[in-house]
């Protein structure tokens, strides 16, 4: 059961490491300043996602080029999520004062020019260290998803990304409702489309989202990418699922805790109405 406990708890990541001896494949170590990803696992039904937003390299991976592949944001892209590692923290950390208990998060450090983690394999990787990292940071939601459906039968993963079209607007990306298919039949269509949706509980704290009204189409480009579409409710394993693809005014450092603190609230009061057992 999820019930808001206001209190400071220490966050505790276990965080991955690259090495020569994981895969054998390169001779440089990886330091342990330069951890590749961020892992925890929870007991509570929210995992948080944030694949674009790291710095690092993978040591012994050249950068993508992408030959032969579509170039542009739903095909090969190799920006950076600015400040969304970053935010993706802050919320874990506010919900783990928030809640009672901890949620799941997978959150890459690593440069989207190695690995995306938001593609299948055959798009995000152009070598084998660079595949190890992404396996991993797939195995992490796999897991994640795999436990809230055995302990709570229902959850949400958020997927946490940015975009440069619209520095005010949040556009919400469910491939139009397919990846909460769970969430509009079991609580009916006003769960994704009212004003207790995530999008509605974001637009009360002052966000500006897209779609609005929420019951429009999604943004093309922006209607939800290969994580939702891989861990969404839609599929037999999966959880409800939705893309945030945010503007600068959501994650530029003298913003970013301000709204951290929005979307965390948001997920609260989006968890007492959703998450909690059914009698």
């Amino acid at each position: 059961m999820i019930a808001p406990v206001f209190h400071r708890r220490r966050l505790v990541l276990l965080r991955v490491y690259l090495t020569a001896a994981a895969f054998g494949v390169f001779s440089t170590a990886v330091s342990a300043d330069d951890e590749l990803l961020i892992l925890r696992e929870g007991e509570l039904p929210l995992v948080i996602s944030a694949p674009h937003g790291g710095r690092l390299e993978v040591p012994g991976a050249p950068v993508r080029k992408g030959e032969g592949l579509r170039k542009g944001p739903s095909g090969f892209f190799v920006g950076r999520d600015t400040g969304t590692e970053e935010f993706a923290l802050r919320v874990v950390e506010l919900l783990d004062e928030k809640l009672n208990g901890r949620v799941s998060c997978v959150i890459s450090r690593v440069h989207r020019r190695y690995v995306d983690f938001n593609r299948p394999p055959e798009i995000g990787v152009e070598h084998q260290a660079a595949r190890i990292v992404h396996d991993s940071y797939h195995e992490g939601l796999r897991t994640a998803v795999r436990r809230v459906r055995s302990r709570h039968g229902r959850g949400l993963l958020v997927d946490i990304h940015g975009q440069g079209s619209s520095a005010i607007t949040a556009f919400r990306g469910t491939n139009n409702g397919l990846t909460v298919k769970a969430l509009r039949e079991q609580f009916s269509e006003t769960a994704h489309t009212g004003p207790l949706s995530l999008t509605g509980l974001l637009q009360k704290r002052g966000w500006t989202v897209h779609p609005d009204p929420f019951t429009g189409q999604e943004q093309s480009g922006f209607t939800g990418g290969y994580i939702v579409r891989t861990y969404g409710s839609h599929q037999p394993e999966g959880i409800d699922a939705i893309q945030l693809e945010l503007g600068a005014d959501y994650r530029r450092d003298n913003v970013r805790e301000k709204r951290a603190a929005e979307l965390a609230d948001a997920l609260v009061d989006y968890a007492k109405a959703y998450l909690q057992p059914q009698r």
